[in-house]
């Protein structure tokens, strides 16, 4: 029985279906855009663009970027049409649409490089022999989500027909469903022979495993193993029954004596596989106690037959009639109670002549690792089982120096206890992410590395391989950058100007405290970092704006000069705004500003008094005409008169003259001050 909610993620899988919602989601943009441009709301309509972009860059990554330039064009051409002639509108506009491209060219980008890992994913997937089912868990079932062709035909399905389906309708006993569950919630489950049931009830033995992705999902494999079943059932009938099957078989098949090996039966592939030109021969001469080439593999044989009754793909190399070498691999099973073992032979000769081939690949992968400046490591129980050249060279030793040695030598006692840690989490089945430890250097300071491992098998034993890249160095750069920054920092909150930063979007992100604390004389207390400006900060002039939005579109710094009136008081700071640029391009803006209020009241002062100065001047020049007037129609009267009042007048005329001459001389110093002061003060006309 299918469920309707498992139908959702296929459905939104679908790309006719994100067509539909991005055509819906498109006209929706558009109208409330119209909608806001005629109501005069500009700022929030725009960024209702950002969702059909995203879904066409993403779902559509060739054709996004051209569809978000047109979304991007269209905008401004609205834009232009209703808001004409505002050119902060147009400007804003002009700004959203290079936003509107970059998103649909950035997650046009990322969709590309998804798509890569989906077909790959799906190539996988796909050309999988065993069945690969993707379960999402619910709390009673867990519904099949995706199935490859191989998993549909295994149960003799559609693929359509399974998607939606509980996993527990492919099993045949529910009880081992049950046990399934129970052992996947507590780890992978991994080969697990199970009965599945097909669609027709037709039943197969299967091989499964099933493990925990990390969304929440299931990957479940199964592999058809009712014929390998059938043919180890088989092989188990006796002899005589099969005895046609066993002289024409193309694999060697024997039966030799647990004690010494000595032959008992063996089919002619097999007396052919060793040279002997017929079974009796083969079965008269050939004891495999003396015919193995490496000593002690028939002991290693006979230890794991005892252990779990039966071998698979066994392999071990043999001496043939001719001195010659053999290399077979065989399946065998023991009979304690009857005194002998049989076995399954097959020449694997040539496949091992093959390895030399290999070999030759191992060598140029050695030579890599040779030179690889990544420190690599191999090590098991603590203990250093191989090293690259760079790893010795950086403890001072070779590598044959380094195997044999604890690792937990070369490294503090906190970094070896995280790498045993981390190994331990890694031996369970769980990933670790890359992490950083110290190594101990011979002579030197600690080098800083970052460490990713993964489990392997070298020469027959479970171990770790590490890969260890030194970071040292670019370490010592970030702490010479964070130097760098601290002094920066500490130079902005020693200066005595006021300093902010802004971003492109006009929100403030940092103020220095003569910054903070001249706002907080002007009764703003609240943090102002995380703001955009024209709210922060009222007081600045209505074009403030405009002026970021040219810093940041020509790359040039401004100079201007601020003002502005606060509870009676007039305030002036002379104000440069620097772009900060990066990649070419203005990220953010510092605002530097010198409070120049003083200093203005001051060159003002200094103006007033001047011009009382030249009014004083020409005052004293006004006055010594009105006084020579007078006194030339008074002397002149005296002289009509005569007689001694006549010298007593001139005297005192000539007293008067003198003194006008004194205040004439007096002015024309005081011009010479004054052309003095408005040269080198720059005050007066």
């Amino acid at each position: 029985m299918k469920h309707w909610y498992a139908q959702i993620p296929a459905t939104l899988g679908r790309k006719n279906v994100w067509i539909l919602i991005l055509a819906l989601t498109t006209i929706f943009a558009f109208a409330l855009n119209i909608y806001g441009l005629t109501k005069g709301i500009s700022n929030l309509t725009p960024h209702l663009f950002y969702l059909p972009i995203v879904i066409a860059a993403y779902w559509f990554p060739r054709k996004g970027v051209i569809f978000s330039v047109a979304v991007g064009m269209s905008y401004l051409a609205l834009v232009y049409l209703f808001t004409y002639p505002d050119i902060d509108s147009i400007t804003s506009a002009t700004a959203r649409f290079y936003v509107l491209v970059a998103i649909g060219v950035i997650v046009a980008s990322l969709s590309n490089n998804l798509k890569e890992q989906e077909d790959r994913y799906h190539g996988i997937f796909d050309n999988s022999e065993a069945g690969i089912f993707l379960l999402r868990r619910y709390p009673e079932n867990d519904v099949i989500d995706e199935v490859n062709q191989r998993g549909a035909d295994l149960l003799g399905y559609r693929m359509g027909g399974l998607l939606g389906r509980p996993i527990r309708e492919i099993w045949n006993d529910d009880s081992e469903y049950g046990v399934f569950r129970e052992r996947l919630a507590g780890r992978p489950v991994t080969d697990w022979e199970t009965t599945l049931r097909k669609k027709t009830g037709e039943k197969i033995r299967a091989l499964v495993s099933a493990g925990m992705l990390e969304d929440g999902m299931i990957v479940f494999t199964a592999v058809d193993i009712s014929a390998r079943t059938a043919a180890e059932e088989a092989l188990k009938e006796s002899k005589e029954r099969y005895q046609g099957l066993y002289n024409n078989a193309l694999v060697g098949l024997v039966r030799t004596r647990i004690k010494d090996g000595k032959v008992l039966e063996a089919n002619e592939q097999m007396a052919r596989m060793f040279l002997y030109p017929d079974v009796q021969a083969f079965i008269d001469e050939f004891v495999f106690n003396e015919r193995y080439a490496d000593q002690g593999t028939r002991d290693r044989l006979i230890e794991d037959l005892l252990v779990r009754g039966s071998v698979s793909n066994f392999e071990a190399r043999f001496i043939r009639r001719d001195g010659s070498f053999i290399w077979a691999r065989y399946w065998a099973s023991i009979f304690l109670e009857r005194g002998y073992i049989e076995a399954v032979f097959t020449d694997i000769t040539e496949e091992k002549l093959s390895h030399k081939a290999l070999g030759e690949t191992e060598e140029r992968y050695r030579r890599l690792m040779d030179n690889l400046p990544d420190y690599v490591i191999v090590h098991t129980e603590g203990m250093i089982l191989f090293a690259n050249p760079s790893a010795a060279k950086v403890m001072g030793k070779t590598p044959e120096q380094l195997v044999g040695t604890p690792i937990g030598d070369y490294m503090p006692d906190a970094s070896y206890r995280r790498i045993e840690e981390n190994s331990r989490i890694r031996s369970s089945g769980e990933v670790v992410d890359p992490y950083e430890i110290e190594l101990s250097v011979p002579g030197g300071a600690p080098r800083h590395v970052i460490v990713n491992a993964t489990p392997i098998h070298y020469r027959d034993q479970y171990a770790m391989l590490a890969v260890l890249t030194d970071i040292t160095e670019r370490q010592l750069a970030e702490d010479e950058l964070q130097a760098s920054r601290d002094q920066y920092r500490i130079t902005i909150d020693a200066m005595s100007d006021g300093i902010y930063l802004v971003d492109a979007g006009m929100r403030i992100i940092l103020i220095n405290p003569t910054f903070r604390r001249w706002m907080e004389n002007l009764g703003l207390d609240e943090d102002l970092v995380g703001k955009r400006l024209p709210e922060a900060i009222p007081y600045l002039k209505p074009d403030i704006c405009r002026e970021f939005s040219q810093v940041i579109s020509e790359g040039r710094m401004l100079e201007s000069l601020d003002e502005f009136e606060h509870r009676g008081r007039h305030f002036s700071f002379e104000t440069r705004k620097i772009p900060v640029m990066e990649d070419g391009e203005v990220v953010r803006v510092v605002t530097i500003m010198r409070d120049i209020t003083r200093q203005r009241h001051i060159e003002t002062e200094k103006r007033l008094a001047y011009e009382q100065i030249e009014k004083n001047i020409e005052q004293f020049a006004i006055l010594g005409d009105h006084i020579r007037n007078p006194m030339q129609v008074i002397l002149g009267i005296a002289d009509l008169e005569g007689g001694a009042i006549f010298d007593r007048i001139m005297q005192q005329t000539q007293e008067i003259d003198r003194t006008i001459t004194q205040l004439d001389k007096g002015w024309i110093e005081s011009e010479k001050i004054r052309e003095f002061v408005r040269k080198y003060y720059g005050i007066g006309k």
